[in-house]
């Protein structure tokens, strides 16, 4: 931890000093999904983002604790269940499994991410609104329980904007509503089927990074399309209700785009992961696409750059498998590689500039003289990337690999050719290299 690391604050516009609240700790807040619907790529972004945010953070020397919410019960997820004549439990178990499998797929830490629901923490929601009652900046209508904005004069500042408010009275009675409307938005439902009422949209955030994180707490994650009205609408009722900030940094994803437009389900312009594999292609390889803009910019996908993301994996898995037949360990290997992933993580600390990062990595992959070192170096720089270029090799291909130079090595080219088809076959390049036969896999 002793480079100093800096983030975009949205709620400052500018590039701060990260400085945790408590030494050596992290405490990360995700917006995580609402599970009416199979997540798109676009979708997706975020959580590769995050995830590499983690990682960067842990391999920085910090303790982190990632904490995500899953919105299990909302306008969206309700009407979903109708339509498909299912419990709301059945229909969104079902969308966050799938969730959860891409997430996987694409090598997410889920193993170390909280994951909490919605429908679990009434308790804490429905604090926090009879707080904003109390308090004058809540008021109950026949419908539900609707923040005022006009009793809190910061609104806007966030999503930076300055508000209407003569014009602002109008209530917003869904959580499906327009980013640019600027109305009184709902904390809680009177709803039929719940005998207490159920959250609004905007509330579980507020309750549910605060009961696992504390408030505040060190960093919010996003799309930008959360700025306004979710992440301005968060920090307004909390404030309002207990007088300290949120979060103190806020780190915002832009959207991913197909032919220029912003890729979403509305406009039937999107691909999900099933389809990305259904192409052939690794979902290592999507993610691999999906770092390879910065995070603050946008990003125009097509299955062409796809295609050169998948090449580009491809080759860091070969220099990983050379670098392992390389020249063995000197004094200087272990100096050599800690120099060059000190360096990695010094331009990830601008901003998690992972472009820049994966380019050094590649100019020193192609600049330096292969050695063991690389094969180390190239594992710690998977670990915070996590596209797998430190693969494990299975031991049939480890066999087959063997069986293939035996058959060379007697001059048996056709049984020899057979078995790399084979390997081909099943997803794994084999090579004859001037220091010896490698097998890699394929993204």
């Amino acid at each position: 931890m002793s480079k100093t690391i800096n983030f975009f604050n949205t709620a400052s516009r500018a590039v701060e000093e990260f400085r945790p609240i408590r030494a050596g700790e992290v405490g990360i807040y995700s917006c995580g999904p609402t599970v009416y619907d199979r997540a798109h790529i676009g979708n997706l972004r975020a959580y590769v983002f995050v995830d590499t945010l983690y990682r960067f953070l842990k391999a920085s020397g910090y303790a982190v604790k990632w904490v995500m919410n899953i919105t299990d019960i909302d306008d969206k997820t309700l009407q979903r269940a109708d339509k498909e004549g299912r419990t709301l439990k059945e229909v969104t178990e079902k969308y966050s499994a799938l969730f959860v499998s891409d997430l996987k797929a694409l090598n997410i830490s889920v193993a170390d991410i909280q994951f909490i629901k919605a429908t679990e923490h009434f308790t804490e929601m429905r604090a926090l609104v009879d707080s904003l009652l109390e308090k004058g900046y809540a008021y109950k209508a026949s419908d539900g329980i609707y923040f005022d904005i006009s009793k809190f004069k910061a609104y806007g500042q966030f999503a930076n904007f300055a508000p209407n408010l003569a014009t602002s009275k109008e209530r917003i009675k869904n959580d499906n509503y327009d980013k640019e409307n600027v109305s009184d938005f709902v904390l809680w439902k009177f709803d039929k089927r719940y005998p207490q009422g159920r959250p609004g949209w905007h509330i579980e955030c507020s309750a549910m990074s605060a009961r696992y994180l504390g408030q505040p707490f060190d960093i919010h994650t996003g799309g930008v399309d959360l700025i306004f009205p979710h992440h301005q609408n968060e920090i307004a009722q909390t404030k309002a209700a207990t007088g300290k900030d949120l979060a103190r940094y806020w780190l915002h994803n832009e959207h991913l785009l197909v032919g220029g437009e912003k890729m979403a389900k509305s406009k039937n312009n999107f691909y999900t992961l099933a389809e990305v594999k259904k192409r052939g292609f690794s979902p290592l390889a999507l993610r691999l696409e999906l770092l390879k803009a910065h995070y603050r910019s946008k990003l125009d996908f097509s299955w062409r750059s796809l295609e050169g993301s998948a090449i580009l994996l491809t080759n860091l898995r070969r220099f990983y498998a050379l670098s392992s037949l390389g020249k063995k360990d000197n004094p200087t290997s272990a100096e050599k590689e800690r120099k060059y992933f000190q360096e990695f993580l010094g331009t990830l600390s601008n901003d998690l500039n992972v472009p820049e990062a994966l380019a050094g990595v590649q100019k020193t992959l192609n600049e330096e003289e292969l050695g063991v070192w690389g094969a180390s170096f190239l594992k710690k720089v998977d670990a915070v990337l996590g596209l797998g270029i430190a693969f494990t090799t299975p031991q049939a291909v480890k066999n087959a690999l063997k069986d293939m130079d035996h058959a060379r090595s007697g001059g048996d080219f056709t049984y020899s050719d057979k078995i790399r088809k084979e390997l081909l076959r099943k997803g794994y390049n084999a090579e004859n290299t001037n220091l010896g036969s490698i097998v890699f896999p394929r993204a």
